[in-house]
This record gives C-alpha cells, sequence and structure tokens, in this order.
C-alpha cells in the first residue's frame, strides 16, 4: 500500500529546493550582471571623449630652440604736442593747429598712408593755484600725440626733424617691429623641431631606448621679436632741440625665437 502522506511530502520538498536554486541563480546572474557593466564602464573611461590621449607614464621628453635674424620693416614714433593756456579755446586752437600742419605734412610731403597715422592720446587737464589755500583754476594744459607707422626708413630722421620745426615738443622712437613676424616664427619653428628631434635621436642611442609616437608637443616664443641691436631712439623734452636737423636712426636687426618641447613614447 502506498503512503500518500509521503510521497506528498517529497513532492513538496523537491517543489521547494527548485525555487532555492533558482532564486540563488537569480542573484548569481544579477551580481555577474553588475560586474560586467562596471568592467565596460572602468574600461571606458579612459576614453570618454574623442580625441582623448591616454596617460603615457614611460616617455621622454627633448627641448629645441630655434633663431632666425630678421631685419624690420616697420619704425614707430609718437609726436606729441603740449600747449598751457588762459583758456581751453585758446590752448586747444594752439594744439589743433600744430597737430594738423604735422599730419598733413606726413600725408602730403612724406606720403604716409592715413591708417598709419593714429591718433593715441588727447587730454585737457587744469591747472590749479593753491597760493591762497583755495582751489583756483589758473589755466589748462592740453597735450595730444600721435603714432606714426614709417615703412621707408630712409624717411624716419626728416619726418622727426619736420615734427620739431612745425611744434611737436615731444617725440619718442622709433621702435621698430616686424609687419609679419609669422613667416620669421615658422622658420625658427622648424630648426627647433629639428634640433629636438636630433637630440631624441642621440639620446636614444646613447640610453638604449626606442621611441616610439611622439605624445605631446609645446611651444613658446619668448616676446620676440628681440633686439640684437639697440637701435637709436630719439626724444625731447620742452623746446625743440634739433629744428632743421634731421638725426641718423639705425635699424639694426631683430632676432625671432621659438622654443618648443617634444615628449615621445618609449617601446
Amino acid at each position: 500500500m502506498i503512503n500518500n502522506e509521503n510521497t506528498g511530502g517529497c513532492c513538496s520538498g523537491h517543489h521547494i529546493l527548485k525555487v532555492v536554486i533558482g532564486i540563488i541563480m537569480a542573484i548569481v546572474l544579477v551580481i555577474l550582471a553588475v560586474y560586467l557593466v562596471g568592467l565596460t564602464r572602468n574600461s571606458l573611461r579612459s576614453y570618454d571623449y574623442i580625441g582623448k590621449s591616454p596617460d603615457y607614464k614611460n616617455i621622454v621628453s627633448v627641448e629645441g630652440t630655434g633663431k632666425v635674424t630678421a631685419k624690420p620693416d616697420i619704425a614707430s614714433v609718437n609726436i606729441g604736442i603740449t600747449n598751457e593756456g588762459a583758456t581751453v579755446v585758446a590752448v586747444q586752437k594752439l594744439n589743433v593747429d600744430k597737430m594738423n600742419s604735422i599730419i598733413a605734412a606726413l600725408k602730403s610731403q612724406f606720403k604716409i598712408d592715413e591708417k598709419d597715422i593714429q591718433t593715441n592720446n588727447y587730454s585737457i587737464n587744469p591747472k590749479y593755484d593753491w597760493s591762497q589755500k583755495v582751489q583756483r583754476i589758473v589755466g589748462y594744459s592740453i597735450n595730444q600725440s600721435l603714432t606714426v607707422k614709417i615703412r621707408n626708413f630712409d624717411q624716419i630722421g626728416d619726418i622727426l626733424a619736420k615734427a620739431s620745426d612745425l611744434g611737436a615738443n615731444s617725440v619718442n622712437g622709433p621702435q621698430f617691429t616686424i609687419d609679419d613676424p609669422e613667416k620669421y616664427k615658422k622658420e625658427a619653428r622648424e630648426k627647433a623641431v629639428a634640433q629636438a628631434k636630433e637630440k631624441a635621436r642621440v639620446l636614444a642611442d646613447q640610453v638604449g631606448i626606442n621611441l616610439g609616437r611622439i605624445v605631446n608637443f609645446y611651444e613658446s616664443t619668448p616676446g620676440y621679436p628681440v633686439p640684437m641691436y639697440s637701435s637709436a631712439d630719439y626724444g625731447m623734452g620742452g623746446e625743440s632741440l634739433m629744428k632743421s636737423s634731421a638725426p641718423s636712426i639705425e635699424a639694426g636687426s631683430d632676432e625671432v625665437i621659438v622654443n618648443v618641447n617634444i615628449s615621445y613614447e618609449i617601446k
């Protein structure tokens, strides 16, 4: 005779066991899925945006310097007029007449282009008298100045002399610059890179390493152009000291310098 009670208990035990195994397998699958998601995320973290370079621990860096000597092609001079008077109207007219004469001479006599003449300062300041312990305006001072770019260096001395003759009482410069320094910078960079690459090749031979691809590049230009020759500066204060006398001006030469730093991966 079959015992139905025992059979029912056995079936119930098998059912419970299957449920427990199912729960354990589900937990294992969840843990595995979480692990795989975390592993994938960590693998992609170092490439979280296009173009990002991974960190390289085994690198070697070398430096190079390129220098190019260039002759300036622009001379900038500052021409100023300062006058004092009892009224703004009177001193303003005096300044305007003198400055307009200078500008007219620059354009007509020396053929200076309008784009190369720029007003860089125009100021009116009152003059005070404190002799009676009371602030009292006794007059006005007006200062007006131009920056002039001179491209024909043979005219520099004559322009300074002419400006003085026409009433300029403050002349500073010339300051020599290069109109297009980028072409000289490009040449200097080529020399700097070539020097750095040669240093890297020699270093690799000396220490016995194999260089891989370039992983970093840095460039600096230390305030180019750097004067190699101190050009003649001309300045005046008060009354003109050079009426009808053109000073001798030498442009000298400038040096464009580019420094580079190149980092190689070590294979």
